[in-house]
Formats: C-alpha cells, sequence, structure tokens
C-alpha cells in the first residue's frame, strides 16, 4: 500500500519556503504575496503530476498549477507554470 501524494498533510513544522522550488525565494519573487508568507506553516499540499485523475485542481483562475498547499493561516499558494509567460505564485484566500 503506498502513500497518497496527490494530497496529503505536511510534517508538523513545514513552512512555505520548504515545499516550494527556491527560486520562489529569490530576488525575482522577492516582492510577491507568496514570498511575504514563506514562513508560514503548510497544512496541506495538493500535487498533480503524479496522479491527475485524482488531483483536486486548483480553485483559482491560474490553469497551469499542478502543485499548490494550503497553509495554516487560510491561505492558499500555488506554482503556476504558463508555458507562455513562466512562473507564478499566486495567493488567495481559502474557499468557504
Amino acid at each position: 500500500m503506498g502513500i497518497d501524494i496527490t494530497e496529503h498533510t505536511t510534517e508538523p513544522g513545514t513552512t512555505l519556503q520548504k515545499v516550494m522550488p527556491t527560486e520562489l525565494f529569490s530576488s525575482s519573487y522577492d516582492t510577491t504575496r507568496a514570498y511575504e508568507m514563506k514562513d508560514e506553516l503548510v497544512e496541506l499540499e495538493h500535487c498533480g503530476l503524479w496522479d491527475q485523475d485524482e488531483f483536486q485542481p486548483w480553485p483559482g483562475k491560474h490553469k497551469n498549477v499542478h502543485f499548490w498547499v494550503e497553509l495554516k493561516n487560510g491561505y492558499l499558494v500555488g506554482w503556476n507554470e504558463n508555458p507562455a509567460r513562466g512562473w507564478s505564485f499566486p495567493v488567495m484566500k481559502k474557499p468557504k
């Protein structure tokens, strides 16, 4: 029996900075909302790279988010890989 890596609870104490790509924390993105949340605790991770059939899609407008997290502060942060524009890290309040 394997671990479901499409959605799982993160180790206690894991911050956004530990689960997102290191590029988010470079000078290219240091003025973004996602960067400002780098020390927030992650509650749940969603990853669609391994199993598209069970992946819960990003609830926001971005269409190329294949990895996103739910933070304990009530926000969501995604890793958007837009082939035309490059990476972005959208942030939104968790829907009710």
